[in-house]
């Protein structure tokens, strides 16, 4: 995990906020993503590579040489409109009730919790567009069926991530034996890797109302995120950002006082965009 904080305190909340909120990360990072650290502020736009591999063809010199194009990019604009944060306050006096570092890693796992969650329900926002509908029935052949949903939808099953909500999830496990979803992670954050061929399955426990899953393209969402750089650091006490080495996410963090008041506050945020940028390859699950 690397990070720019140096007091001790701050930097095991840190710690613990970004593992906290690693499940969440996990289930984003299935889809396209560009976690960038450059700086950016709300509501400006960056582009992410979409790639798509089109059909490998025979090599001729003269017809269909290294300069002839197979595959396409497309430049999706995902717009930095979701700046989530969440934050703990305490007077001096608490700090005599219990032990003061519990206040600040206890209270960076509880934002790194909240701050994941508003990730991952922004993206399941998105959901309510998608057009196309099938039916999900979750027994080993309804499961392994959805590989020719997702044929016929125009995208590769195993390019595909497959959402269900917690119920169907824990129904589709159930019929698992445990080495076929591997070990205690796919239950802990939620992500089977490779499952029925998928790129992954994954639990999603904020789908729309009547929506029991989704089969979406892995490149088909797009989410995209960036560290916020604080014009006047000199107002706070301490800030800086932690980012997740797998993902490339970051989280920003501050900390401040009143001196009036004796009140001590943490905060930590994420700043990140995301979009449907092909809705058509992606189905729902009723």
């Amino acid at each position: 995990m690397a990070s720019s904080l140096t007091s001790p305190a701050l930097v095991f909340s840190a710690e613990r906020a970004i593992i906290a909120a690693h499940p969440a990360i996990a289930k984003a990072r299935v889809f396209a993503t560009d976690f960038s650290a450059d700086a950016a502020q709300p509501g400006s736009t960056m582009k992410v590579p979409v790639f798509t591999p089109g059909t490998a063809s025979q090599f001729d010199a003269s017809t269909n040489n290294y300069a002839t194009t197979d595959g396409s990019v497309v430049y999706a604009s995902v717009t930095f409109d979701n700046h989530p944060k969440h934050t703990f306050s305490f007077a001096d006096t608490d700090f005599n009730l219990v032990n003061g570092r519990q206040f600040w890693d206890r209270a960076g796992e509880a934002s790194g919790i909240a701050v994941g969650r508003a990730i991952i329900n922004a993206v399941t926002g998105l959901m309510g567009n998608i057009a196309q509908t099938a039916t999900l029935t979750v027994t080993k052949a309804g499961i392994a069926g959805l590989r020719a949903t997702a044929d016929a939808n125009g995208f590769e099953a195993g390019r595909a991530v497959l959402m269900l909500d917690p119920t169907n999830f824990a129904t589709l496990l159930s019929l698992l034996d445990y080495y076929t979803y591997g070990d205690r992670e796919a239950i802990k954050d939620g992500v089977v890797p490779g499952l029925y061929g998928f790129k992954a399955v994954i639990e999603n426990n904020a789908l729309p109302s009547g929506t029991k899953g989704a089969l979406v393209a892995e490149d088909a969402l797009v989410i995209a995120g960036r560290r916020i750089e604080v014009q006047s650091p000199r107002v706070y006490q301490e800030v800086g950002y932690t980012t997740d080495e797998e993902s490339g996410l970051t989280l920003g963090i501050r900390r401040g006082a009143d001196w009036a008041t004796g009140m001590n506050s943490a905060t930590v945020e994420a700043l990140f965009g995301a979009a449907f940028v092909q809705p058509s390859k992606a189905v729902k699950l009723t």
